[in-house]
């Protein structure tokens, strides 16, 4: 199944490089990455790392909701049923929490120092 995900992953990238107007070895400059890795992640021989997706997103400002599920616009995707959509928001709340009360903590140490 994992192999299906990269190879849709791939078509949806090539569509959005053909879109573009723009020939592989442009399009993998542009990305920092080699023609041949962009031939391998388009044709689903390959996958890409997080930092491959988020250069590709913002260098060509293609949609990582798009490439990675196919879904080209915030409409489009689906709700998130319950009871997950409960969990996510707890989830959610407790990471924002950590964060304010790091960010709190980080304010009082620097004050000492």
């Amino acid at each position: 199944m994992e192999e299906n995900i990269i190879l849709q992953i791939g078509k949806r990238l090539r569509k959005q490089r053909e879109k573009l107007g723009m020939t592989r070895e442009g399009f993998a400059e542009k990305a920092g990455i080699s023609p041949q890795f962009l031939a391998e992640i388009e044709n689903g021989k390959k996958g890409m790392s997080v930092a491959t997706l988020y250069k590709l997103c913002t260098n060509f400002d293609i949609s990582s909701d798009y490439l990675l599920f196919g879904n080209l616009s915030p409409e489009s995707a689906p709700l998130m049923s319950e009871p997950y959509r409960s969990y996510t928001e707890d989830i959610m709340e407790i990471v924002n929490n950590i964060i304010l009360e790091s960010q709190g903590n980080y304010k009082k140490n620097d004050r000492k120092l």
